[in-house]
């Protein structure tokens, strides 16, 4: 990856629909400053599972929001930045699903939540603004 600092936003709303423009542009951005197609997959099945519980799950009315997603690009780093105004929810702290326990024994969701976390080098989360920043 190249050593120079690329900054770039895009602005989404909620809709999955939406998701198809996130991926091209990661994929744009990782072509052009060399980042691994490996790396490519995680970023993008990450940001996949994060926006879509998000657009599913965030927002208490069926009214349109916006979603920026920042993404930098600095040495072997790949940094994304995703700012909404959906519920407060800060997924570094949903608990951990059974793994080990029997299909037919696990809750719905937490999935998505687990593989991301465990997928990315490192998470951050606060609230500012009356926005999750992730």
């Amino acid at each position: 990856m190249t050593a120079t600092p690329k900054l770039v936003s895009l602005v989404i709303k909620n809709d999955l629909a939406e998701m198809a423009r996130v991926s091209e542009l990661v994929e744009d951005i990782g072509q052009k400053h060399g980042v691994p197609a490996e790396a490519l997959y995680a970023v993008n099945l990450a940001l996949e599972e994060i926006l879509a519980n998000l657009i599913s799950y965030g927002y208490a009315d069926e009214g349109e929001h916006q979603i920026i997603v920042r993404f930098d690009v600095e040495a072997d780093d790949f940094v994304i930045e995703i700012e909404d105004d959906a519920r407060p929810f800060n997924p570094l702290e949903a608990p951990a699903p059974e793994v080990e326990a029997p299909l037919t024994e696990k809750p719905l969701g937490g999935l998505g939540i687990h593989l991301t976390r465990t997928m990315m080098d490192g998470m951050a989360y606060r609230r500012e603004r009356e926005k999750n920043i992730l």
